[in-house]
């Protein structure tokens, strides 16, 4: 519980900072394209504007003590005849089949403007005049940055689940404290009423085979093998938390055990007037134990039998699907409505309406058949439907693995 705790907390926490980082990343992409396509789009619209006829000639001359440069990246070009371009820009020099070829290309397209990625060149068309705007440089760094963003992006990702996961360890030290506490009370406690219990059943047989079976030594009896019970199954759950004893496995016949388990049910199905169906894939293998799995068989078909109204149906199936067994133990007439569906393989959750069943037990059948599945690496689901009935669904791995 305490691992899926902390994978929650975890989970929970890099949720929030991916969704918040993930948010403040794509907002400073978005922004920077569209100023960056704001940009060239001013620098088009300003080409677009000059007249360069009337530019005066001063403007063409050089600074002196100065690098000879452009006055500004952007150049432009007109259709004197029917594609052919001639350059309008007379600070610029370009060979004249690239200028040709961007002309033509920026022509085919049927947006009046827009930036070639593989070029860095944009470029914004007005009637038979086309401007284009060098941003080779500005581009490359655009890109630049943003491969920093990322990887800082990542880099903050990383860091903050290494913290997610130290501080998940701090955070929940105290429950790790308190969890521990109480198994370690459980197991400690159901190991003490073990043993006088056992001794008080043994006096009990003794009292009853002198003195003779009454209604009262029955009735104790039963309460206390019902107590004995209980202290089984908490201890079982008890040892599965603190996974003190490594689970055995070894081959068995999966379909002999769900055929052996089945029939030992059907005098009590009988009795109840129920019918039990058994629809089971022969000789399928698994690696497993033998015990466990027939102690989750038991409880599945005890549950049936407990909860389906006389004249109701059984149907106990193994399939294969895949690589997976398929176990299925449905009780006709009987529907769990989802509130109680969802806590149904909690421990000591009973439904409203078990609770004034004398069969009723303490909660904890199902989660011990929950429990048997997981440490097979299987998994055990519950579906409920007013017209259908009850499914207890086990998913088992054909291999074992």
């Amino acid at each position: 519980m305490l691992k899926a705790l902390r994978r929650r907390f975890v989970l929970i926490s890099m949720a929030l900072v991916f969704l918040i980082m993930t948010t403040v990343l794509l907002a400073g992409i978005i922004f920077t394209r569209i100023q960056f396509t704001r940009n060239y789009k001013d620098a088009i619209a300003r080409e677009l504007e000059v007249d360069i006829k009337r530019l005066p000639r001063i403007y063409f001359l050089p600074v002196p003590g100065k690098p000879q440069q452009p006055p500004n990246i952007t150049f432009s070009a007109i259709e004197r005849e029917e594609g052919i371009w001639e350059l309008m820009t007379p600070w610029i020099q370009i060979d004249e089949d690239t200028l040709q070829t961007l002309c033509q290309r920026a022509q085919s397209t049927d947006l009046s403007d827009g930036f070639f990625r593989d070029l860095g060149i944009a470029y914004g068309r007005e009637g038979s005049r086309i401007a284009f705007v060098n941003l080779q440089n500005e581009y490359a760094q655009l890109s630049s940055t943003q491969w920093t963003w990322a990887a800082v992006y990542v880099g903050a990702l990383v860091l903050f689940y290494l913290l997610s996961m130290l501080l998940s360890n701090l955070a929940l030290k105290p429950v790790k404290t308190a969890w521990q506490q109480q198994q370690r009370f459980i197991s400690d406690a159901s190991h003490e009423l073990k043993t006088p219990l056992t001794v008080i059943l043994a006096n009990l047989d003794i009292l009853g085979s002198e003195q003779g079976d009454s209604q009262w030594l029955s009735a104790a009896k039963a309460e206390g093998l019902t107590m004995k019970k209980l202290i089984e199954n908490l201890l079982f759950l008890a040892k599965s938390d603190e996974g003190r004893e490594p689970l055995e496995h070894e081959e068995l016949n999966l379909s002999n055990l769900v055929n052996e388990v089945a029939l030992a049910f059907e005098a009590p199905a009988y009795e109840k007037n129920l019918t039990l169906f058994s629809n089971v894939l022969p000789n399928q293998k698994i690696q497993g134990n033998t015990d466990l799995l027939r102690q989750l068989l038991s409880i599945l078909l005890d549950n049936a039998i407990k909860y389906t109204p006389e004249g109701g149906d059984i149907q106990v199936s193994l399939e294969k699907k895949s690589d997976q067994l398929i176990l299925t133990v449905h009780n006709s007439k009987t529907y769990i409505s989802p509130e109680h569906l969802e806590h149904l393989f909690d421990r000591f959750y009973r439904m409203d309406e078990a609770r004034n069943k004398s069969e009723g037990g303490y909660g904890l059948g199902l989660s011990i058949a929950a429990e048997i599945a997981r440490q097979h690496r299987a998994v055990l689901k519950a579906s409920s439907h007013p017209q259908e009935g009850t499914d207890f669904i086990l998913t088992i791995p054909g291999n074992g693995r």
